[in-house]
């Protein structure tokens, strides 16, 4: 399949290259360049890329000023910042692009990001779910405080400092930094006090949820829907995220994967205010169908949308470059037994901790969605959903 991207970038040097570099990465591509956004604007009207990479700092206008723009124009593109420097304090400003990229480029982590979003539309096979992403208005943007921020965390304890320090600066995200490393999740025997000891002891993956989780829930704040509380929504994530991980923990699964549950659990109702967000009338639509019928919200959802909000939530997580095992699970929350799985997964662990949470901390004021006993079962896990509920309660009892 011939892709279509478009290069953005005032310098004339630095746009040569990049459209040699993306070419010879993408050989069965359009690529083609531009020295302005204004001209960049144009083509997008005329021809929708599925990929634009705008520089950031251009005198005319600004990168993050031009994504927004194709955003609007060209929703179903994957919009991608490139920049020498942006400094900390200005990432939460960009919020136009699914993704951000150093200059200079190194070529092979370019080339992996270009893969993984061509998989990732590639993999829209359903065309209710094509349909959805398609026509979206507004998708949130949020990578760059992953990509830029996080990954200094690996380099030396200053950069841990750094990012604690921008942490403690937002008490809502410094609560719930702290409330994760204090859980007795992690059996510690000191107190965690200062989000900066907090960056040191979860480490990248677990600051990821955290930070991305907020950011999201943030990007929403204005969102109103009568049928929908962000507060009780986000309630229903974070006890997802904490009971996935004691899952994981409790069937023996190795510690990132209870890491990558508790980043899904936090992550996976993303499509749910996807929707909302983008279809306030068909979302009230299903909800009235679910009320007459006294049925979930979810089949209702399906019918009205011919799609889920966990695979609207797989394939944004999948743009944002997520680890792979995570949207795989996340795409699998409404059937688990996709995976085809003969043993306990992550994906098992993330449906669980969905169904448990469900009827702990419900999302909506619908009933929960039907418990698979069978797929269950079938990965060697107890059928009995209440077994769970008393599993989850020993489990953050007992430190491990």
């Amino acid at each position: 399949m011939k892709r279509t991207i478009y290069i953005v970038d005032d310098q004339s040097e630095v746009l040569e290259t990049a459209v040699v570099i993306v070419r010879g990465l993408v050989p069965d591509s359009e690529v083609t360049g531009f020295a302005g956004p204004h001209e960049a604007l144009a083509a997008v009207r005329a021809k929708p890329p599925d990929v634009i990479l705008s520089d950031q700092l251009m005198p005319r206008m600004q990168g993050s000023q031009l994504l927004e723009e194709v955003r609007t124009l060209a929703p179903g593109a994957v919009r991608i910042i490139m920049s020498g420097y942006v400094a900390m304090d200005r990432l939460n400003v960009i919020t136009s692009a699914h993704q951000y990229v150093a200059k200079p480029f190194d070529a092979l982590q370019l080339k992996e990001l270009l893969d993984r979003i061509f998989a990732a539309q590639q993999r829209i096979q359903d065309e209710g779910l094509k349909t959805v992403v398609t026509s979206l208005r507004s998708l949130p943007s949020l990578p760059q405080v992953r990509h830029t921020l996080l990954a200094e965390l690996a380099d030396s304890y200053g950069a841990s400092a750094t990012i604690g320090q921008m942490i403690a600066q937002d008490p809502g995200l410094s609560a719930k930094v702290l409330q994760l490393a204090n859980s007795p999740l992690f059996g510690r025997s000191f107190l965690v006090t200062s989000p900066v000891e907090a960056v040191l002891c979860l480490g990248t993956t677990m600051i990821t949820a955290v930070v991305l989780s907020q950011a999201l829930f943030k990007h929403y704040n204005v969102l109103s829907h009568r049928e929908s509380s962000l507060r009780r929504l986000w309630s229903h994530c974070w006890e997802t995220a904490s009971l996935g991980q004691i899952y994981c923990r409790e069937q023996g699964l190795p510690h990132a994967a209870g890491e990558e549950a508790f980043l899904g659990g936090l992550l996976h109702e993303t499509g749910r205010l996807i929707l909302i967000d983008n279809f306030p009338d068909r979302f009230q639509t299903a909800c009235d169908a679910a009320r007459r019928d006294g049925s979930p919200l979810g089949p209702a959802l399906r019918h009205t949308f011919q799609t889920t909000p966990a695979q609207i939530a797989a394939y944004l997580l999948d743009l944002w470059g997520m680890p792979s095992n995570v949207v795989a699970a996340v795409s699998l929350l409404d059937r688990p037994q996709d995976e085809k799985a003969s043993k306990f997964t992550l994906a098992s662990a993330l449906y669980i901790a969905d169904q448990v949470a469900s009827r702990k901390s419900s999302p909506d004021a619908f009933p929960p969605a039907e418990w698979d006993a069978e797929y269950v079962r079938s990965v060697g896990g107890d059928g009995d959903i209440g077994a769970w509920q008393r599993n989850e309660v020993e489990g953050v009892r007992r430190p491990g």
